[in-house]
């Protein structure tokens, strides 16, 4: 059975407010090199679940005209409110108003871990591959399995509910310290997206995880030496 992982309506203000800082400035700072490396140029650029538009204001600092969707008109609202000249568009889960290879990068981050089944998550990779240009890239940000099993600087997973072996499709607790708000992920394996994503007709073209350096002017905790991170770059398959 699937919970509702995520309040938008009560949550919006908190996720407009969350900046990129402490473990959260991993997820985004190598973003600007892995486009670099595997997209080659880039036109257009489409946010998927683009939320309170952190993520799409993100890639228009990057330089990119990005197109911000999202399920949830409250966050929606919120984006909007930050971003008054960007364009977000309201979409139901997995379809998308846009014609076929119509964007060379589609950037979804956090996302996939509030799909509570697999075959959801495929379709929905099904869809953006639809829409992405030949040799354009998928970048996904989300959880690494080993998400909770560390002490991180502005996430704690440290709740009875996670003391278990999960399993893929398991809810995960979690709080994102600093703006106190407490979500239920669900838990995917890394096998569970590359077979999604080849199931798709996508192919992975690289996973990387984020490591804390000593030099960010961050007090890292396990950083260092693990990360609680997962970026997987895909691309259509040759």
């Amino acid at each position: 059975m699937s919970v509702k992982t995520h309040d938008y309506e009560k949550q919006a203000g908190a996720f407009a407010e969350l900046e990129m800082q402490g473990t959260q400035y991993l997820a985004f700072r190598d973003i600007p090199t892995l486009i670099a490396k595997y997209a080659g140029a880039v036109e257009s650029v489409l946010d998927y679940g683009c939320g309170a538009g952190r993520s799409t204001r993100f890639l228009k600092r990057l330089g990119y005209d990005a197109i911000g969707v999202d399920i949830s008109q409250d966050m929606l609202e919120q984006a909007r409110s930050k971003d008054e000249v960007g364009q977000y568009l309201h979409i139901p889960s997995g379809r998308l108003p846009f014609d076929a290879a119509a964007f060379d990068l589609i950037f979804a981050s956090y996302v996939f871990l509030e799909v509570s089944r697999i075959e959801e998550i495929e379709r929905i990779l099904t869809e953006l591959k639809r829409v992405l240009k030949k040799h354009g890239i998928i970048i996904l940000v989300t959880s690494s399995t080993e998400a909770t099993e560390g002490s991180w600087v502005s996430l704690s997973y440290a709740f009875p509910e996670n003391e278990k072996a999960l399993q893929s499709g398991d809810t995960v607790k979690l709080l994102i310290e600093g703006v106190d708000v407490v979500l239920y992920d669900y838990f995917w394996t890394e096998e569970d997206y590359v077979r999604a994503a080849e199931d798709a007709g996508l192919a992975l073209a690289k996973l990387h995880k984020p490591l804390g350096l000593p030099d960010e002017g961050i007090e890292w905790r396990d950083e260092t030496k693990m990360s609680p991170i997962a970026i997987y770059v895909l691309r259509n398959r040759a």
